[in-house]
């Protein structure tokens, strides 16, 4: 609630027509206010007195005026009459200080964030019977422990993202996990020592130095700067929400690196919503929570990226939710990231019982085009991967390819160039691409026929034991074309020259139109079959998960990784692409 405001002249030798507004209110009003000035304000700072937050504008001209006027009012209401100035000539720079009238104002009726862009449809994972096969269910409303519905979501249901219940879900009892090796980069991780890593690696490419800044993350920048300066203090929490490929896993690591210089790496705890909640839940389950309690009353910082992943259960609500409100209590850092925008986290906010909405929300957005091409430019070159630029806007450029695509794709092309370049036959890196892309490739075209089903039923897969351990995951009904994947990425093994064998663990399906909880059904079994590669052939275009096959894919990678668990997608209409077969194995091995 914004309880008061003033402004005057605040002259520095660089701008001698700065002025400062000085405000009373709530964190969500200064949010709005800065949005609506954009680039002419300086980024909100303490401050002590009769009022709590000032602002310094660089130009006060009639245009500012107005806007501050209007934005003042919608905060303010009725209860604050208008200074005459504001309906005066433009406020000449060494004008005396404008006397504008302040007073107490009404409650607002609802709180307000940052402008989100609309929510993209997305299949939220929920709970999983305990039967062989995955198959999904509708979820509960986010907060109630009860079962599920058997066939259709409930209107029920918390609005945009569905929280699952971790409770619901068949539970790993007798299945150990396997330890996960130690983050690279994280010198605070080796203090969990359990079965389950709960921290992520930091990425050392990843940090401000080569952040590329634009319009498409200058909020998101100066809040992260922010939060690196003064940790706790005014950006608390942050929220930066975003596509898949906007950066969001770039800021988490460049922020951690910032704050590891002032108040080192033990003190901050990087971590995502899978990793997150299934490690507290293991550690209530085994009896070891008592170390986590002592780990999160020391650590002054806490980021969690895909936090629309979190995995809410009876058995870690009171924990997850005692720490995140105990560190904003304590102005102790937290820093989240999601894919969806902050109206669709109200399920997971009302399920966890703390509100990720209530500090500074900021959406990142695909850069444009010329920011693009410095961002891939800087990683081609991270990777020494030489394309003209024709050729990188033929690949990527064009199409605005997501970046968390294109590092898999030119790192699947080194693995390739390391294969199939030899004295003997050289390719360029836009050739190795198009082998695993197939973007120069004729397509084959149409369904398998009945000579296709009879080449792979007369290939058997390898049943010795190898360290290669792969599964395939298929819709409902197409266990032929499964058979047939698997036939073509041997070949295609044979063809480029791979001298590595694995052992096809398992063929198993999902039920392509049920929306919710297939991710993690599939995280899950992949687990439990102890495999270290999964293949997973998309859903039919006409099918639920089809019409969502972006967010599908993106969350089914997203948990699989976190279980440790490599992984591939075959889209249905790829079936007979060899490029696909390609890239699979470039992914997997």
């Amino acid at each position: 609630m914004l309880k008061k405001w003033d402004i005057a002249p605040a002259p520095s030798e660089k701008n001698p027509g700065r002025h400062k507004l000085l405000i009373k209110g709530e964190m969500k009003d200064i949010f709005l206010i800065v949005k609506k000035l954009g680039s002419l304000c300086s980024r909100p700072e303490k401050t002590s007195g009769d009022f709590n937050f000032v602002i310094y504008i660089s130009k006060l001209e009639m245009d500012t005026m107005k806007r501050l006027k209007a934005i003042t009012s919608e905060l303010s209401g009725p209860a604050v009459e208008e200074a005459d100035d504001f309906a005066a000539e433009p406020v000449p720079f060494d004008s005396p200080k404008p006397k504008l009238k302040t007073g107490p104002v009404p409650p607002m009726e609802q709180p307000r964030q940052a402008p989100a862009p609309a929510p993209a449809p997305a299949p939220a994972p929920v709970a999983q019977q305990p039967q062989p096969a995955p198959r999904v269910q509708a979820p509960p409303p986010a907060a109630a422990p009860a079962q599920p519905p058997a066939d259709s979501p409930s209107a029920t249901r918390p609005r945009g993202n569905f929280v699952p219940s971790a409770a619901n879900r068949a539970k790993k009892e007798d299945v150990p996990i396997a330890a996960a090796p130690a983050p690279k980069a994280a010198e605070g991780s080796s203090r969990i020592k359990a079965k389950w890593s709960m921290e992520l690696p930091l990425i050392p490419t990843y940090s401000f130095q080569t952040l590329v800044a634009g319009s498409h993350n200058r909020f998101a920048h100066a809040a992260a700067m922010a939060v690196v300066e003064n940790p706790g203090v005014i950006y608390n929490p942050l929220l930066l929400f975003g596509v898949p490929g906007t950066g969001k896993t770039h800021f988490v690591n460049s922020i951690s690196y910032g704050l590891s210089a002032s108040i080192g790496q033990s003190n901050i705890f990087v971590t995502d919503g899978i990793k997150f909640s299934k490690g507290v839940e293991l550690a209530v389950k085994e009896g070891t929570i008592g170390r986590l309690e002592e780990l999160f009353a020391k650590v002054k910082v806490l980021i969690i990226d895909d936090v629309h992943l979190l995995m809410i259960s009876d058995a870690n609500r009171k924990y997850i939710s005692k720490w995140l409100n105990d560190f904003v209590a304590q102005n102790k850092q937290v820093v989240v990231t999601s894919v969806f925008p902050p109206k669709s986290l109200a399920g997971l906010e009302e399920a966890v019982g703390f509100q990720f909405t209530q500090g500074w929300m900021v959406d990142l957005k695909m850069p444009q085009s010329q920011a693009y091409k410095s961002i891939l430019n800087q990683l081609m070159q991270g990777l020494e991967i030489k394309l003209s630029d024709d050729e990188a806007n033929n690949i990527f450029v064009g199409g605005l390819t997501p970046f968390s695509e294109v590092v898999k794709d030119l790192e699947d092309m080194k693995k390739l160039e390391k294969f199939v370049v030899n004295a003997m036959n050289s390719l360029s890196h836009a050739q190795l691409l198009d082998m695993i892309l197939g973007f120069g490739e004729t397509p084959a075209g149409g369904d398998i026929t009945e000579e296709d089903t009879h080449h792979a039923s007369a290939w058997q897969p390898t049943t010795k034991d190898t360290w290669f351990k792969w599964g395939i995951f298929h819709p409902k009904s197409m266990r032929r074309e499964a058979e047939f994947a698997l036939f073509s990425l041997h070949e295609m093994g044979r063809e480029l020259g791979l001298n590595t064998e694995w052992s096809q663990v398992f063929i198993e399906e999902y039920n392509s139109d049920e929306l919710y909880g297939t991710p993690f059904q599939i995280g899950n079994y992949a687990s439990e079959r102890n495999v270290n590669g999964a293949i997973i052939l998309g859903p039919q275009p006409t099918s639920a998960l089809g019409a969502q096959e972006a967010e599908f894919r993106h969350i089914t990678y997203k948990i699989l990784d976190s279980f440790l668990v490599k992984s591939s997608w075959l889209p249905c209409e790829k079936l007979k692409s060899k490029a696909a077969y390609a890239k699979i194995l470039m992914d997997l091995v």
